[in-house]
């Protein structure tokens, strides 16, 4: 008879045998692993989960939020050590600045469930954007790992792993393939335990872009082109005139266009101003 002991060894016959190359965390991260599964359905799951991803790969905060078609977020956790994390995170993520955060732009553009980092769907002038500079600088966060687990047609859920100021460090090469390496089990457990979400109904099925034009001429009296307003969310989003030139199949030079038009409908000269002045239609968006 054989039986394997948690310390890595089996017992044969009486007889203790220890295993090389096996190792404790090991043991350990299976155990933690048992205890999610067994809590499946039940208000301690995400308690679990948690430290099933925490023994994984070392974090310092954690957000789950679920997305429906339209409207916005849901939170379902949020974790973290450093305060500044979700100090605004009802106040102002939630509100409307979601709209412009990379991951939920790489979610409405029909990304596959899986494990999505900052560094590979931030566009290129991230730390220049109005996202970074008004929300996401505050709220200290250094990077970011996300699962994206889609439940059906019309939700998702984001698991977003962080490293904030607390520890002062990036996730490296090694946690990213660990991370990558338990996306099954994630999308798994996920898919199980938020099963019975459904999107939340909305008044009408517009998309994003649609909505912002129609908020604009409510809130200002401005009548945007569809290019304008596909232009402007990208600007808010962080993307450089090339970038935006590079998605939307058009030259730089078009895009410069696109931009002056935009300064003068809404009478404003900077970048600036435009967020300024967008803000209220975002935080209408997320209503």
């Amino acid at each position: 008879m054989q039986l394997l002991m948690c310390d890595g060894r089996v017992c044969v016959d009486g007889t203790y045998i220890a295993l090389k190359g096996y190792s404790r965390v090991f043991c350990q991260q299976e155990q933690q692993l048992g205890a999610v599964i067994s809590a499946l359905m039940t208000p301690a799951f995400e308690q679990y989960l948690v430290a099933w991803l925490e023994s994984c790969v070392p974090i310092d905060n954690l957000t789950i939020l679920s997305y429906g078609r339209d409207g916005r977020p849901k939170c379902l956790l949020t974790h973290s050590k450093e305060k500044n994390v979700h100090a605004r995170f009802d106040s102002a993520y939630c509100t409307g600045i979601y709209l412009l955060d990379p991951f939920f732009v790489v979610d409405r553009a029909g990304a596959p469930s899986g494990l999505y980092r900052l560094e590979d769907v931030v566009p290129d002038h991230f730390a220049a954007s109005d996202y970074y500079l008004k929300y996401y600088r505050d709220t200290h966060i250094l990077d970011e790992m996300t699962y994206l687990v889609r439940i059906s047609a019309n939700v998702s859920i984001h698991i977003c792993l962080g490293r904030d100021t607390s520890s002062g460090e990036t996730f490296v090469a090694t946690e990213w393939e660990k991370a990558l390496a338990i996306q099954p089990v994630v999308a798994a457990l996920a898919g199980r335990h938020w099963s019975g979400l459904e999107a939340a109904p909305t008044a009408h099925g517009q998309d994003t872009m649609t909505e912002f034009r129609e908020q604009c001429e409510k809130t200002y009296g401005i009548v945007l082109t569809a290019r304008q307003s596909q232009t402007a969310l990208l600007i808010l989003r962080g993307h450089s005139s090339r970038s935006i030139a590079r998605l939307m199949g058009v030259s730089v030079q078009t895009v410069k266009v696109f931009r002056k038009q935009i300064h003068t409908r809404c009478a404003i000269s900077s970048q600036a101003e435009l967020f300024a002045m967008m803000m209220p239609v975002l935080v209408r968006l997320g209503e």
